[in-house]
């Protein structure tokens, strides 16, 4: 006869290994910093395209050259920091207040330590034992 009972838990920590890689492999970024820094990067590289192209149309229009295409690409890409780095502080702040929540809900879950219930106490008997 085959042991079955050996086999069984090869399999359950085959099953297991193959969940948690399928979890990480699919999963999808829970922080999302490789797509929202890829998204910011493009809406930067657009908005500055869109008002460059404006500009040129205004100067053609006007027959100012340089100055509005200037002046409105340095326009957009100052309004499009400002926005990136109130979306960064936005994000910072939520994961501080994250962190010293997690912090507190640590120290509030863990159980109370009594002498009595202490491996050391119960494994070693002293000398009057």
């Amino acid at each position: 006869m085959t042991d079955t009972s050996a086999a069984a838990p090869k399999t359950r920590r085959t099953t297991a290994f193959a969940q948690r890689m399928t979890n990480v492999l699919v999963r999808p970024n829970s922080s999302a910093s490789v797509d929202q820094g890829l998204g910011q990067g493009m809406e930067m590289a657009i908005t500055v395209a869109v008002f460059l192209g404006l500009g040129w149309l205004l100067d053609l229009a006007f027959g100012t050259q340089p100055a509005f295409m200037i002046g409105l690409v340095v326009f957009s890409v100052v309004g499009q920091s400002v926005k990136m780095w109130f979306a960064y502080d936005a994000r910072m702040k939520t994961l501080e207040a994250e962190r010293r929540q997690a912090a507190v809900a640590h120290q509030r879950t863990a159980p109370e330590f009594s002498p009595e219930s202490s491996p050391e106490s119960s494994s070693n008997p002293g000398p009057d034992q």
